[in-house]
């Protein structure tokens, strides 16, 4: 569809004056943007945001923190594009708060069950199935060999500037921005001891059962 899509972390450094010059070009002229500012960490690249950020009374994670383990070392993130800037189909192992600041990110969520139907590769975090695509939209061509993407039952959500997203750890997603210049911020947290220990406990009891059943 004429998007670029993103497949692995950021591997360029450039000054931002740079980047926001063919962010420029892309608005005026529709050119194409070859890259955009994933995974930055502002407390490392623009530490006076990050203190700018911790200090706001509405900063999410002075408003939800206490619901999480953790904040990843690093602090919060953000990601910059434009010319509807799209990630692969993967999962993050931590806890994810996402707060869209302008723009619109277009979002397919799909459960960790839902692993089965969508091919994990590499680190087995990335997925091959194509973003934002259903089986009968592959082509021809590849339509036999992920034809378990059938079965998955991915949840759209779209976020306008000010909505804000809770995304689980290891549920899959692929993210698409807008046209137009499209930023989010992004806290990553460890797991909540509480959630931590339901999840160890559910594990043991499959074990039983298994057990059991044998």
């Amino acid at each position: 569809e004429g998007r670029p899509v993103f497949v692995s972390d950021p591997e360029l450094k450039l000054p931002l004056g740079a980047f926001l010059d063919k962010l420029d070009a892309h608005e005026h002229s529709g050119s194409q943007q070859p890259f955009y500012l994933g995974k930055v960490p502002l407390r490392k690249e623009l530490p006076e945001l990050a203190e700018e950020i911790q200090r706001a009374s509405t900063c999410p994670q002075r408003v939800y923190g206490a619901c999480f383990g953790s904040l990843v070392p690093d602090g919060v993130f953000t990601y910059f594009g434009c010319g509807r800037n799209t990630t692969a189909v993967h999962f993050d192992a931590h806890e994810n708060l996402l707060l869209c600041i302008c723009g619109t990110k277009r979002l397919w969520l799909y459960p960790p069950s839902d692993a089965r139907h969508l091919y994990p590769c590499n680190d087995f975090s990335r997925s091959a199935a194509l973003p934002f695509a259903r089986l009968e939209e592959y082509p021809p061509e590849l339509r036999g060999k992920f034809a378990a993407v059938a079965g998955a039952r991915p949840v759209e959500v779209c976020l306008r500037a000010g909505d804000i997203l809770y995304l689980p750890s290891c549920w899959w997603h692929c993210v698409e921005g807008s046209d137009d210049r499209n930023m989010i911020l992004n806290w990553w947290f460890a797991l909540h001891a509480d959630k931590k220990a339901l999840a160890f406990a559910a594990e043991a009891r499959r074990e039983n059962l298994g057990a059991a059943a044998a």
